[in-house]
């Protein structure tokens, strides 16, 4: 049962034991002479033993165990679960398209709101009624075009789109605005990311509006031929990262990265100013949220390290931390 006490549940998530890495500590990370060090300064800070532990492992581990944490105190049950249900997400479609190859599935995340053993049992049986009536309809939707032939693309846009509108009911039971103007905000860059996409697609199977997520503030999209022109105007009123990100890649489908850069940077300084309130349940969003990022760098660099780049080289790839 979730914990009701939001002091309780923030200060159990500031114990040193809990703290996501921060920007000092990848910066440890990316200094360390070699991979073998890296692992060194890693067990320093908590992850394994330094020994023969893999480092992307212990990240997803040290994330894993803080999705379970958050989902035992949280006050905000639906607010934190729109948060985790992409989790979900991507374990159906790491699932469906798994038997649809005949191949062995890799790992599930245990970060979702379902189990995953769960999930495995639907997908392997084709039985979805266990589900969520948003990911039971469109898991169904997909078992009828894997019957003909379906679009890999179209697997992530059915399910992401469930998962998103899932996340959208839940906004309805919170009272956070920000997390309402977070998945607002959101639907909108993703969306201006797929429209520069599809600008480069040829012979898709998908219409192009099943690919969109719901809830966001721009209800019309431009035309391929009309997007260097049009969708800068659309973020006009956005803050400048995001504006001159835009405006980059809608001239240059090269920069799009850049536009996925500035998107996240975004999202996640929405929840900055919670981030030393001891009774905001946003600040539990941010904590996981830092957490999300601080695992996406440990396997950046750690990587890196395996494969030997330069700290420069490194420094360019690596995003923004967000946390101390």
């Amino acid at each position: 049962m979730p914990q009701s006490s939001i002091a309780y549940a923030i200060g159990s998530a500031r114990a040193p034991s809990r703290r996501p890495l921060g920007r000092s500590d990848l910066e440890r990370l990316i200094s360390a002479a070699g991979y073998d060090e890296a692992r060194r300064q890693l067990a320093d800070m908590g992850y394994g033993s330094g020994q023969d532990e893999d480092a992307g492992q212990l990240s997803v581990k040290a994330l894993e165990e803080a999705c379970a944490f958050l989902r035992r105190v949280t006050p905000d049950p639906a607010l934190t679960d729109a948060f985790l249900l992409r989790y979900d997400a991507q374990n159906l479609k790491i699932l469906l398209k798994a038997r649809i190859l005949g191949e062995e599935p890799e790992r599930l995340s245990a970060c979702g709101t379902i189990a995953p053993d769960v999930l495995r049992h639907a997908v392997s049986e084709r039985v979805y009624k266990k589900l969520p009536a948003a990911f039971m309809e469109a898991m169904q939707v997909l078992e009828k075009r894997v019957a003909l032939k379906v679009d890999p693309m179209e697997i992530d846009a059915v399910i992401d789109r469930a998962a998103f509108q899932m996340a959208l009911e839940r906004m309805k039971e919170t009272k956070s605005d920000t997390a309402r103007q977070y998945f607002s905000a959101k639907a909108d860059l993703q969306n201006a990311v797929t429209a520069l996409r599809l600008r480069a697609l040829k012979g898709l199977n998908v219409k192009p509006e099943q690919l969109y997520l719901p809830g966001g503030s721009i209800k019309k999209w431009p035309e391929a031929n009309d997007l260097e022109e049009r969708l800068p105007r659309l973020f006009a009123a956005w803050p400048s990262g995001v504006r001159e990100a835009v405006s980059l890649s809608s001239r240059d489908a090269a920069r799009i990265p850049v536009l996925e850069k500035a998107a996240e940077d975004h999202l996640l300084s929405m929840w900055r100013p919670f981030r030393h309130e001891p009774f905001a349940v946003e600040t539990l969003i941010g904590w996981l949220l830092a957490h999300e990022r601080a695992a996406q760098a440990i396997r950046l660099i750690m990587a890196a390290k395996r494969n030997g780049f330069s700290e420069e080289a490194l420094r360019e790839r690596l995003r923004e931390a967000y946390g101390r």
